[in-house]
C-alpha cells in the first residue's frame, strides 16, 4: 500500500536539494521587493538579503564561502559598475553565479563583466524579463555552464631576483594579508621543494610535504577533491601546497605542483606562489605571462639583484609581447639589511631598471624576533605591515586605507621639526 506521507517527504526533500543557496546585496527597496517576488514566483527559495555595505558584505562571505550559489548585485548608484566588480571579485566564491544589477546601458559594460564571468541586468527591469532570465541563470547553474564555469581563482607569483631576498616571507604575508582583506580562500604553494623555511614562518609545529611517488592516486588520476587533500590547511580558509622534492627533479616538481593547482581554481580566489631563488628554478616566462595575473619581482638593493630583476622584468615584457595575456608585474625593493656599502640607492635602482619601485620595505629589525615569537604580522601595526598592506592593494587593484597610529603620528611630527 502507497505511504502517501513518505511520499510527499521524498518529494520535498527532493525538490528542497535542488534548491539554491542564494544572497541579494540591495541598495533600493525596488530592487529588494523586484528579486523577492520573482524567487517566489519561480519558486527559487526564499534569497537572503543584505544592504549593499562594507561590513554587511565582509561579514556575509567571511562565514559563506562554500555554501552560496548565487549572488546578485544591484550597482544601480555606482558610477563604475566594471571598477566596482573588479574589487568585489575577488571574495565572491568562484563556484557561484553572479548577477551585476546596473544602470550603465554601454556594451563596454556588458562585455567586460562577461569577460569577469558575470551577468549583467539593466535596471530598471520587469518582472517577466527578470523571471525569464534568472530562469535562463538557474539552468546554466545547474547544468555547470553559462558564464561562471570561466571564473577562476587569480594567480599571483612571487619571483625573487635572488636567494636570500624575502621572496618567501613576503609570499608568506601576502597570502594572510589577502586573506583578511578580502575574508576569501587563498592558497600558497611552495616552490621551494627541498630546502624551504615556510614552517617558521607560518608558524607551523608539523611540515608534512606531499610526496607524489608515494600518493595512492596518480597525477592523471586527480580530480578536485583529492587534490584539495593533498593541501595543509594554515589557518581559516588558507591552505598550503608543498610538494616534497628531495628524491624528485625540479621539473617534476614544478609540474606536480602546477597540475595540483590547476585543479583548485574553481576552488579558491586567489593563490599566492612562492618562487623563491634560492634553488635554481627553470623560469618559463612566456607560460608565466599566460598563467599568472599579477608577477611580484622582489629585489634586495645589491648589484647583483638589481642585475638579476631587470634581466626578469625585460624577459617578462618580451613574453607579454608575444602571450594572448599580460600580467601586471610589481617591483618589490626590500631593504632587509642594516649595511649601506656596495648597495643601490632607490633612485639608482629605477634608473637603471626604467621603472618605479611600486613598494619599498624599509629595514625593520624586530622582524626575525616577531617570527620566532609566534606573532602574526597582520595583527601588528608596524611599517612593515603597511607596506604589505599597500602590496596587497596594489595586487587587489584598489586602494587599502592604513590606519596610522596616533601617537606614531605625534612622535614622527615632533621629530621632523627637532630635525629643522
Amino acid at each position: 500500500m502507497l505511504d502517501l506521507t513518505e511520499a510527499l517527504k521524498s518529494t520535498q526533500t527532493s525538490e528542497e536539494s535542488l534548491g539554491l543557496c542564494s544572497v541579494l546585496f540591495y541598495q533600493s527597496e525596488h530592487c529588494r521587493d523586484l528579486v523577492k517576488e520573482v524567487f517566489s514566483f519561480d519558486a527559487l527559495g526564499e534569497p537572503i538579503l543584505r544592504q549593499m555595505k562594507v561590513a554587511a558584505w565582509n561579514e556575509y562571505f567571511a562565514a559563506n564561502q562554500l555554501r552560496v550559489d548565487m549572488v546578485l548585485i544591484e550597482l544601480t548608484d555606482c558610477e563604475d559598475v566594471v571598477a566596482r566588480m573588479a574589487e568585489l571579485a575577488p571574495q565572491i566564491p568562484n563556484t557561484a553565479s553572479v548577477i551585476v544589477i546596473g544602470k550603465e546601458d554601454a556594451i563596454s559594460t556588458i562585455r567586460s563583466l562577461k569577460e569577469m564571468g558575470f551577468y549583467y541586468v539593466f535596471w530598471p527591469v520587469v518582472k517577466s524579463e527578470l523571471s525569464d532570465f534568472m530562469r535562463h541563470v538557474v539552468r546554466n547553474h545547474h547544468g555547470g555552464k553559462g558564464l561562471g564555469k570561466e571564473r577562476k581563482a587569480k594567480r599571483i607569483a612571487v619571483l625573487g631576483s635572488k636567494g636570500g631576498v624575502g621572496a618567501s616571507l613576503l609570499s608568506c604575508e601576502l597570502a594572510r594579508f589577502l586573506r583578511k582583506e578580502t575574508q576569501s580562500r587563498v592558497m600558497l604553494v611552495d616552490h621551494n621543494y627541498t630546502d624551504s623555511n615556510l614552517d617558521v614562518m607560518l608558524g607551523l609545529d608539523d611540515f608534512p610535504k606531499v610526496d607524489m611517488s608515494k600518493s595512492s592516486v596518480q597525477l592523471t588520476q586527480l580530480d578536485e577533491d583529492s587534490a584539495q587533500a593533498l593541501l595543509l590547511k594554515v589557518g581559516d580558509d588558507l591552505s598550503l601546497l608543498a610538494v616534497d622534492g628531495e628524491k624528485t627533479a625540479v621539473a617534476d616538481c614544478f609540474k606536480e605542483s602546477d597540475a595540483v593547482t590547476s585543479l583548485l581554481l574553481r576552488r579558491f580566489n586567489l593563490i599566492v606562489e612562492d618562487f623563491s631563488a634560492s634553488v635554481p628554478f627553470p623560469i618559463d616566462y612566456k607560460a608565466f605571462c599566460e598563467s599568472y595575473d599579477t608577477i611580484v619581482v622582489v629585489a634586495d638593493p645589491t648589484v647583483s639583484s638589481v642585475r638579476s630583476a631587470k634581466r626578469m622584468l625585460h624577459n617578462l615584457d618580451l613574453a607579454a609581447k608575444m602571450s594572448l595575456k599580460t600580467p601586471r608585474s610589481l617591483l618589490v625593493l626590500n631593504q632587509h639589511r642594516t649595511f649601506r656599502d656596495g648597495v643601490l640607492y632607490k633612485n639608482e635602482i629605477e634608473k637603471e631598471l626604467a621603472r618605479a619601485v611600486d613598494v619599498e620595505i624599509a629595514y625593520e629589525r624586530s622582524i626575525p624576533a616577531t617570527l620566532l615569537s609566534g606573532k602574526r604580522f597582520i595583527e601588528i601595526k608596524g611599517k612593515f605591515s603597511s607596506k604589505l598592506l599597500t602590496l596587497s592593494g596594489l595586487v587587489l587593484g584598489r586602494s587599502i586605507e592604513v590606519k596610522s597610529n596616533p601617537l606614531q603620528s605625534l612622535l614622527a611630527q615632533l621629530t621632523t621639526k627637532l630635525k629643522k
